[in-house]
C-alpha cells in the first residue's frame, strides 16, 4: 500500500512538472546518497524502495515549493514603493520602512510648512521623534522618542520649540491646561487626525472639549444657546470662539481681557456709551446671563421676574397687586416696562423705561 501510495505521488508530480526527472535532479540524489550512507538503504539496479519513493517525493515537493515562491511576484503592498525627493527631504531613512506615514505627513499643515521653510526650521520626522539613528538600526520602538507616550512636559517642549512664538500660544507655559499636566497631543494628532482643520483628535471641537467638559455638553440641547448647531450638526460658534485652550485671559482663557469686552465683540448694540446704565450689566454680562446655554429665554439665569427681585425685592411694594396677581409676573414681567434693560440714552430714561 506505501509502496503504490508513494509510486502515484511521485508519478503525479513527474506529470505534472514533465522536466523533472527523479533519477537526476542533484538535490535528491545528494540527499538520498546521505541518507542511505547513515541508515544502511541500498537499491540495486532497477530495484526501489517504498523509503526511496517516499524520501524522493518529499524532497522533490520542497524543491519545487521553493522554485513556485521564487518565480511567483511580490505583492503590489509589498513591492518597494518609490521615494520622492520630498519625502526623501523629509523623512530621510525613515521613508524605507514608514513612507505611507511620510506621504500622508507631507499632506498637513507640517509636511506643507516644510517645503517652504528651509534649514532646522523645517518639519522633519526627527523634530518630533528625535534622532532616528538607532532606531533605523534595530527597528525597536524604544528606541526613538513617541510623544503621546512622552511626560506631557517633555512632549510640550517639542511643540513649543517651533509654536512658543506663536500669537494663541505665547501663554500656555502655567496655563489650566498645562497645570492639569495635559500636554499636546491630548487634544492634537499629527498622524491621526479626525479634523483636518487644526489636527484634532476627534471630529470636531465641541466633541473634544466636551471629553473634559462634560457639565456643558447639555448646553447644546437647551431653549437658548451659544453653542447652536447647523443642519450638518455642526456649530457656529465654537468654544475656541470665546477660550483659547492655549492659554488666555483670566481663570476661564478667555481670548479678551474681560468678559463684557468679548460680549461686545458680537453684542456690540449693549456696549454703549449710555447715558442711564444699568450697573450690573455694565460691570459683569454673567450677572444676568448664562453664556453656554439656558432653558430660559436670552440666556437667562431666571426668569426676568425672578432675576430682577435678587436685587429690586425692595421695589415691589411700588407695583399694584390686581384680583392677587403681581403685575411683575405678567407678560415679560419688569421688561414690559422697564425694556432698555442694558442701558438708555432718552432723557427720560433714568429708569430704563425709554
Amino acid at each position: 500500500m506505501i509502496s503504490n501510495g508513494a509510486r502515484i505521488g511521485v508519478t503525479g508530480i513527474a506529470n505534472t512538472y514533465p522536466g523533472t526527472d527523479l533519477s537526476t535532479e542533484p538535490q535528491t540524489n545528494l540527499f538520498l546518497s546521505l541518507f542511505n550512507q547513515k541508515y544502511g538503504v541500498s537499491n540495486g539496479p532497477g530495484k526501489t524502495s517504498n523509503l526511496s519513493y517516499l524520501l524522493r517525493a518529499a524532497v522533490l515537493a520542497t524543491t519545487l515549493c521553493a522554485r513556485i515562491a521564487v518565480a511567483q511576484p511580490e505583492p503590489a503592498a509589498k513591492q518597494k514603493m518609490e521615494i520622492s525627493p520630498a519625502a526623501a527631504a523629509v523623512g530621510g531613512k525613515c521613508s524605507e520602512c514608514h513612507l505611507d506615514v511620510v506621504n500622508s505627513f507631507l499632506l498637513g499643515p507640517h509636511g506643507k510648512a516644510a517645503k517652504f521653510v528651509k534649514g532646522s526650521q523645517a518639519s522633519t520626522c526627527d523634530t518630533c521623534h528625535r534622532d532616528g539613528a538607532r532606531h533605523s538600526q534595530t527597528s525597536r520602538p524604544s528606541h526613538i522618542a513617541n510623544p503621546p507616550k512622552l511626560p506631557a512636559a517633555e512632549a510640550n517642549a517639542m511643540c513649543l520649540g517651533c509654536h512658543s512664538n506663536d500669537q494663541t500660544h505665547f501663554a500656555w507655559r502655567g496655563n489650566a491646561h498645562e497645570r492639569k499636566n495635559m500636554s499636546c497631543v491630548s487634544c492634537h494628532s499629527e498622524h491621526h487626525p479626525k479634523s483636518a482643520a487644526k489636527m484634532l483628535a476627534k471630529r470636531t471641537e465641541l466633541e473634544l472639549c466636551f471629553t473634559c467638559h462634560q457639565d456643558k455638553r447639555k448646553a447644546t440641547l437647551q431653549r437658548s444657546t451659544h453653542l447652536f448647531r447647523t443642519e450638518h450638526n455642526d456649530v457656529k460658534l465654537a468654544c475656541a470662539s470665546c477660550h483659547n485652550p492655549h492659554g488666555g485671559e483670566g481663570r476661564t482663557m478667555l481670548v479678551a481681557s474681560s468678559i463684557n469686552a468679548l460680549c461686545y465683540d458680537c453684542h456690540a448694540e449693549k456696549r454703549g456709551p449710555f447715558l442711564w446704565e444699568h450697573a450690573p450689566g455694565r460691570s459683569n454680562c454673567n450677572s444676568c446671563h448664562i453664556p453656554h446655554g439656558s432653558n430660559n429665554p436670552s440666556l437667562l439665569k431666571a426668569r426676568t421676574t425672578v432675576l430682577c427681585q435678587q436685587c429690586h425685592i425692595h421695589m415691589l411694594w411700588r407695583h399694584q397687586t390686581v384680583a392677587g396677581y403681581d403685575i411683575s409676573s405678567f407678560n415679560k414681567g419688569c421688561v414690559n416696562c422697564h425694556s432698555q434693560i442694558h442701558g438708555s440714552n432718552h432723557p427720560s430714561g433714568k429708569t430704563l423705561t425709554h
